[in-house]
This record gives C-alpha cells, structure tokens and sequence, in this order.
C-alpha cells in the first residue's frame, strides 16, 4: 500500500522530468532539433494531456489514486497476455503460410 509521502515522491519525479524536458526543449529550439511543426504540435497536445490527468489525479483522494493504479496495472497485464498470446498466433500463422508455400513450390515442380 503506498502512503502520502510515496505519491510525493512520484509527484516530486514527475516534476523533475518535466524540468528536464524542458531544459531540453530550451537547449534546442524548434526549428533546429531535427523535427517539423507536426512533431512539435504532437507534442504539446501530448502535454496538454498530461496536464489534464495532472489536474484530475491531485483532485483525487490518495486511495482514489491507489485503485486507479491497481486498476492500470491490472490492464497493463492483461494487454501483455493478449499480446503474447497474438505474437504466438502470429509465428503459428507464419510457419503454416511458409509450409503452404512449400507445398505449392512442389507441386509446381511435378
């Protein structure tokens, strides 16, 4: 169970990577870092999501925030299975279109 001082911490992380990011950002403007406007503008949609979480976690009680991460983790294993289980099916998939493929190079030959 996470406690007060934890979700601080997380939030002090959070803080200090957006500093950094934005150090970074300052470092290099937009026209010189080797992307477009598109990109740019990606980006700051992506931050005005971010913030909006942001806004909604700290009006959130600190069990609030716990089931919300127990509920996250628990999709998060559950897309892992299903990618597993679809990355398996996949492979399956492939070594029956590479036999099938076999089978018409032999016959073509007889």
């Amino acid at each position: 169970m996470s406690t007060l001082e934890d979700l601080e911490d997380l939030e002090r992380d959070e803080k200090e990577q957006k500093k950094d990011r934005d150090d970074k950002d300052k470092k290099q403007p937009s026209g010189q870092n080797g992307t477009n406007g598109d990109a740019d503008m990606k980006d700051a949609e992506e931050k005005k999501d971010e913030n909006e979480i942001d806004d909604e976690i700290f009006q959130s009680s600190t069990r609030d925030v716990i089931n919300r991460r127990r509920l996250l983790e628990n999709e998060l294993k559950i897309l892992k299975s299903e990618f597993a289980r679809l990355k398996h099916e996949e492979s399956t998939m492939k070594e029956k279109i590479k036999d099938n493929l076999e089978k018409i190079e032999n016959n073509r030959c007889v």
